[in-house]
């Protein structure tokens, strides 16, 4: 048994996903993963997605697939706020959730340090100094992974990394990498509103804009409860002009 590997290339991100959920359902390997009583059996892939041209302006649109299940994409993406992450840390351990992103991202806390990092600031500033240097660099990038904390934990973050790269001039690819992914569920929320944080704290106050985005998964997946939804999901139409 092998994972199936997949790379799509799309103009269109409502057709990145529906193309995407073709793949998986046509070709995807059945699996279970977690443990114990929480066993859940998938259809799974690894998988790279390219998004270029207009899908980008529907990203920044916050446009959903009409049979996209998730709709609350207002709500998520205030989790991607400081303002959220302020009001967020005054609640009881108890009512936080296992991770957030932002908390990752704007307070990187490894080691309980009295002096978290901000990846987002520091991200901005190696934007700016790729623009002032007139470089293109590997190296300005974010991760949410807290070792050893993660590695034992049952909900580890799903997403593992993003990088920045400049591309002169005043254009950039986003790169997304994920360990695990909801395909059905998640994969066009957590484009949205990663991108809308992106384009907010690093990308915007550098002048800059998207041209690219690549967004890949070590496990994108759909869960066996979706696969008959999933089955009923259509390519929306694409104008000629939308092809170019």
């Amino acid at each position: 048994m092998h994972l199936f590997v997949h790379l799509i290339e799309e103009r269109n991100f409502h057709n990145a996903w529906a193309k995407a959920l073709l793949a998986v359902l046509s070709k995807g390997t059945d699996l279970v993963i977690g443990a114990g009583d929480e066993r859940k059996p998938i259809k799974d892939s690894c998988m790279l997605i390219s998004l270029t041209g207009n899908a980008i302006k529907q990203v920044e649109a916050r446009e959903l697939h009409p049979q996209y299940p998730f709709r609350r994409i207002e709500e998520y993406c205030n989790e991607f706020t400081r303002a959220f992450l302020e009001a967020y840390r005054t609640k009881p351990s108890g009512e936080q959730f296992s991770y957030l992103y932002f908390d990752r991202l704007a307070r990187y806390d490894a080691s309980s340090s009295s002096h978290p990092s901000d990846q987002l600031r520091l991200l901005q500033n190696a934007l700016a100094d790729q623009i002032k240097e007139e470089i293109t660099s590997n190296r300005a990038q974010a991760i949410t992974w807290y070792v050893p904390f993660d590695i034992a934990r049952s909900s580890p973050p799903c997403l593992q990394r993003i990088q920045i790269r400049y591309i002169p001039t005043g254009s950039v690819d986003v790169h997304l990498t994920w360990r695990s992914r909801d395909l059905f569920t998640a994969w066009q929320s957590n484009i949205i509103c990663l991108i809308e944080m992106l384009n907010r704290e690093v990308i915007k106050p550098n002048k800059c804009q998207i041209v690219r985005i690549i967004d890949y998964s070590d496990s994108l997946h759909l869960y066996r409860r979706d696969i008959e939804d999933a089955k009923k999901v259509r390519l929306v139409p694409v104008s000629p002009q939308e092809m170019r």
